[in-house]
């Protein structure tokens, strides 16, 4: 587990630095494991600078991808996660699709469904990743670090502030990138969603899908969740 944590917090991260295609997907299940798929494809200019920061921290090699495949295959499946693809896209890019068990310690913090009431609330939060990056590798933390994302570190920061520090730090035409970048969240529920509600930040809307089942696409720009305070609560009911 501690291994799929480094992975989606590396992910996380490296967003921070420009625009990118950015998205998770949870399908929540009534009596069965939970899907999950997590998707991060680096634009041009984020592989660039990322890629070349890296070079001079480390000895990675040119294109090598920061995540080890094999590594996160056997990590995920010994944890009683099955592994469905594992996909790496240059140096930071990377597709992850599992199944997770709704029991999980993976989600308990994050997923919060109550199948008698027929209502789910995903919950994001800076503690919740804070014990994340508590269990990451010294080199995973050395990553994160170098991004600077208040959500990491702790640090308290306007979302303003924070683009400025983003600008003098890897240009002004990253940090362009970034006050544009959004975070997608799809989130499948086995039931009917009535009223769907995101606070402090960000929109959900909701679409009918075929038998009695919802889809809620969540969308969060990706300044106010990398500066975020607050918990990030997503409620269908």
């Amino acid at each position: 587990m501690k291994i799929l944590f480094r992975a989606l917090c590396c992910c996380s991260a490296v967003c921070i630095t420009a625009a990118c295609s950015s998205t998770a997907h949870i399908v929540i299940r009534d009596n069965a494991d939970y899907g999950f798929t997590a998707e991060f494809i680096p634009s041009s200019l984020l592989e660039k600078n990322v890629t070349h920061l890296l070079k001079q921290k480390t000895e990675q090699a040119e294109g090598e991808s920061v995540f080890n495949v094999q590594e996160l295959k056997e990590a995920l499946t010994k944890s009683g996660i099955t592994v469905k693809e594992i996909t790496v896209r240059g140096a930071i890019g990377l597709r992850l699709a599992c199944t997770v068990p709704r029991n999980h310690d993976l989600f308990k913090d994050v997923i919060h469904y109550n199948m008698n009431e027929r209502n789910v609330t995903v919950s994001l939060s800076p503690k919740s990743i804070a014990s994340f990056l508590k269990m990451l590798p010294q080199e995973s933390r050395d990553f994160i670090d170098m991004l600077m994302a208040p959500l990491f570190t702790g640090d308290i920061i306007p979302a303003a502030e924070y683009e400025e520090l983003i600008g003098a730090a890897y240009g002004k035409k990253i940090a362009a990138e970034l006050r544009t970048s959004e975070f997608v969240l799809t989130i499948d529920v086995p039931y009917k969603v009535q009223a769907a509600h995101i606070t402090p930040v960000g929109t959900v809307t909701v679409q009918a899908k075929t038998g009695n089942t919802s889809r809620a696409l969540v969308r969060i720009p990706l300044l106010d969740l990398l500066c975020a305070v607050d918990t990030i609560a997503v409620q269908l009911r």
